[in-house]
């Protein structure tokens, strides 16, 4: 059977028709249980269009169609799909299809928007330092902020040995409110913006991530883009 670079590794085509999960279905295939073209393949990484047959266990499947949610995520759940974990936000996204992961990650203690898909190329491009996609928080501060750590903040900072942070943006949107705007998805980034600017945070939120926000959707709940959503997403990072 010639081998191609083009579609699904055979592992993440089952895994994206509801079959199991990445690991469970690297077992089937390598216990000779699926099928490509009538031909057994043990493979996990072979790769599978389409319009290739794929039997499993005796029964043909398909990938679930694309489908690309947002999550008004409440502060004390994490970025996990862990079934193990008790907080995970797995908890608050049923309904969705499986294979459908988190765009990055949102720490327990920051609430606001997270994206979910089961796109993998999109979901890669959105969190690709390379494509440079905006994302827009919004802290909410003990104290008003004095000026000096405002300039400072829009000069940009250095987090730590090798790592610099430049946001776009640093908005005042209140008395004790800014909105800081990065390209950049560095693990706790905005945290680590706020100590070292010495800014007292009393709540961090995800407001917009490229062109998406929240648009009124309440805590704890989610839903799924609209076209025009979509497409302005994909646009972002140059997909059809």
């Amino acid at each position: 059977m010639q081998q191609t670079n083009k579609g699904f590794r055979l592992n993440r085509y089952l895994a994206r028709s509801g079959i199991a999960s990445r690991r469970k279905c690297d077992e089937l295939i390598q216990n000779g249980l699926v099928s490509v073209n009538d031909k057994i393949t043990t493979i996990p990484g072979f790769r599978v269009t389409s319009d290739d047959k794929v039997m499993c266990q005796g029964r043909r499947v398909k990938p679930l169609a694309f489908v690309t949610a947002v999550l008004n995520k409440p502060c004390g759940y994490e970025t996990t799909l862990s079934p193990d974990s008790r907080r995970s936000v797995l908890q608050l996204i049923k309904g969705l299809p499986p294979g459908t992961v988190p765009v990055g990650r949102l720490d327990i203690n920051t609430g606001g928007l997270l994206l979910l898909s089961n796109d993998g190329e999109l979901v890669h491009r959105l969190t690709h330092p390379s494509w440079q996609v905006e994302r827009e928080y919004r802290l909410l501060l003990k104290v008003p902020p004095a000026p000096e750590t405002i300039k400072k903040l829009r000069k940009g900072i250095f987090l730590g040995r090798g790592e610099y942070s430049n946001p776009v943006s640093v908005k005042i949107t209140g008395k004790k409110n800014i909105n800081i705007v990065l390209h950049t998805g560095r693990n706790k980034e905005v945290r680590r913006l706020a100590e070292k600017s010495q800014l007292d945070l009393s709540r961090l939120e995800r407001i917009r991530y490229g062109p998406v926000t929240l648009n009124g959707l309440e805590r704890g709940s989610w839903r799924i883009l609209r076209a025009e959503e979509l497409e302005k997403l994909k646009a972002a990072v140059d997909l059809d």
